[in-house]
């Protein structure tokens, strides 16, 4: 391919342009513009957890509460000829303030030299990386918190004398230990129960077709993922074990909340060569010089980062299946 010549002006434009840079506070982000990046991409809440439980977006420093209330003996009175009317006191619920966990990735680096040898930054694939790596772990922790609940109240199921998989008839027993708490069911299940639910409709009747939304109205089918925590290789969930949710009543609740809360733009304005807006996750450029023991080197790096405040409020409304 011929070379371009460029105009005395195109080079003067060119430095005029590099000077800018060279002096901005934000100059990774300038220089990102520059050479095609992409970072500090906004990430939806991934369907699963959305589909039960309450989820919200909060502004920096902005405290989170959340209500237990005890819930409530339905009863009514027939009114007497007399008109007389009973009445009963009531306490407001507990209103309890949510602890936010902060993420953070590691901070994945690149010589900048073998980054300008290179056919395409490499950087940009590990920001997708990140963004999965947060995606899992939020997964896994709402898992974790649902495992709790349906264990603490008692409420597993495991496979009685004689089956080896999931059967249509056992589901429908899950069902009926949670349907009184909602009136839409939610199942999540692991790899392998998955397979299960696959195979319902040649197990129960080879005669009459059985689809799973007989049982349940939403489906949530996870594979085999894995996230590393601390160093861990660890599941997002275990592929013998499935989860029943009531998500919904009349009022359409969820049995808990997943916040995450807004990243200051303040807070991290001062972290090297890097300046941001508040948002819920940040793919960060952590900056040209990193510090390796008494070795500096020049390379580019970046790391994620997010705070998410998660909690179960309804213990009663999970049921948990193991194969």
């Amino acid at each position: 391919m011929a070379k371009k010549v460029l105009t005395q002006e195109q080079i003067q434009a060119a430095e005029q342009q590099m000077k800018k840079i060279a002096f901005a506070a934000n100059r990774e982000e300038q220089l990102a513009m520059v050479i095609n990046q992409s970072y500090d991409v906004e990430a939806p809440i991934a369907d699963v957890i959305g589909a039960i439980m309450n989820t919200a977006s909060v502004d920096p420093f902005e405290p989170v509460y959340y209500f237990t209330p005890n819930l409530p003996i339905k009863k009514v009175y027939i009114l007497t000829t007399d008109c007389n009317v009973t009445h009963e006191q009531i306490t407001p619920g507990a209103r309890n303030l949510l602890e936010m966990t902060s993420l953070v990735t590691p901070d994945y680096w690149i010589c900048l030299h073998e980054l300008l040898q290179g056919a395409y930054n490499i950087l940009d694939l590990y920001a997708e990386v990140i963004q999965e790596a947060l995606n899992r772990y939020e997964i896994y922790a709402v898992l974790q918190l649902l495992d709790a609940a349906a264990v603490a109240q008692g409420n597993v199921f495991a496979l009685s004398s004689g089956e080896t998989t999931l059967t249509f008839p056992k589901l429908v027993e899950i069902k009926r230990s949670i349907r009184r708490y909602g009136m839409k069911l939610v199942l999540i299940s692991g790899a392998n129960v998955s397979d299960n639910v696959t195979l319902l409709q040649y197990d129960a009747n080879k005669f009459i077709p059985v689809d799973i939304k007989q049982v349940v109205d939403e489906w949530y089918p996870i594979e085999s993922l894995e996230v590393t925590i601390n160093g861990v290789a660890t599941p997002v969930i275990n592929p013998d074990v499935a989860y029943l949710v009531a998500v919904s009543d009349v009022k359409s609740n969820r049995p808990g909340y997943f916040i995450r809360r807004k990243i200051s733009a303040e807070v991290l304005s001062g972290t090297t060569d890097t300046t941001i807006v508040a948002k819920e996750r940040a793919v960060i450029v952590t900056g040209m010089i990193k510090a390796m023991g008494t070795v500096e080197k020049f390379a580019k790096g970046i790391a994620g980062f997010e705070q998410v405040g998660i909690v179960i409020t309804n213990p009663y409304t999970v049921a948990k299946f193991e194969l």
